[in-house]
């Protein structure tokens, strides 16, 4: 896995053009609406830079002035936008959910079959990780390990994505299974479960260097999608190198 240049991908929400300067005879609410979009501007340009952090420092790592240095805004802004730390740690969770949801799920679900999608949903998050979008790897499952012992707003924001995700895993085989893309013996909960324990494993070996048991990890990933597809028509499905029968 040749190494790659370290990138976000930034969702942009907000496109305008402040080309034309601000004069005394402009309406008030033209005034009130240009505030909103510099506002607006400034809280995405912030929670570009307190993803990249929170990736490689965990949410705790977070701290206004280091990201005031980093986002060339004021601490007094970001207080402004986001209020206190766990705010700011929470709206961070959200803006990279919505990431994901831009980079890898909203392409997969245009897929046309069931089975198309689920299998383009883990393509692209192993593409997602390996490219490094975030420097520190999956930026869910960091900081579900950083907070796993810690009851509160950012857990289960957290655990609510999570559980998002293994919804949306566990839907599409079933959609498969009525399709008839997929074994109707596979269990979708257990196909999941697997499916999110090789990302998991994929996540730590991805961040520290592990190049071949990363794509092991993704090897296997596809393993098993191809071995619940395979029976339908009758293919026997392809082992992921390095692993050999029992």
């Amino acid at each position: 896995m040749a190494p790659r240049r370290t990138r976000i991908i930034y969702v942009r929400t907000y496109l305008y053009d402040d080309a034309q300067p601000m004069t005394d005879a402009a309406p008030a609410a033209e005034i009130l609406d240009r505030r909103k979009r510099r506002g607006a501007q400034s809280r995405q340009r912030v929670l570009e830079h307190a993803a990249a952090i929170a990736s490689v420092d965990g949410l705790e790592g977070l701290t206004i002035g280091r990201l005031a240095a980093e986002a060339g805004v004021a601490k007094g802004n970001i207080q402004v936008l986001f209020g206190d730390k766990q705010s700011l740690q929470l709206a961070t969770v959200d803006f990279v959910r919505a990431v994901h949801v831009a980079a890898i799920v909203e392409p997969a679900l245009a897929e046309a079959s069931p089975v198309a999608r689920l299998r383009s949903m883990v393509e692209r998050w192993f593409d997602f990780v390996e490219a490094r979008e975030l420097p520190g790897g999956c930026f869910m499952n960091a900081v579900a390990s950083e907070f796993r012992a810690r009851p509160g707003a950012v857990r289960d924001r957290v655990a609510a994505h999570r559980a998002d995700k293994r919804r949306r895993y566990v839907e599409a085989i079933r959609e498969g299974q009525a399709a008839g893309e997929i074994d109707a013996d596979a269990n979708p909960g257990q196909l999941t479960f697997e499916l999110l324990a090789f990302q998991a494993l994929a996540n730590v070996a991805v961040t520290i260097g592990d190049d071949a048991e990363f794509e092991q990890a993704r090897a296997s990933s596809l393993a098993l999608l191809d071995g619940v597809t395979a029976r339908r028509s009758g293919q026997k499905a392809a082992r992921p190198s390095g692993q050999t029968g029992a």
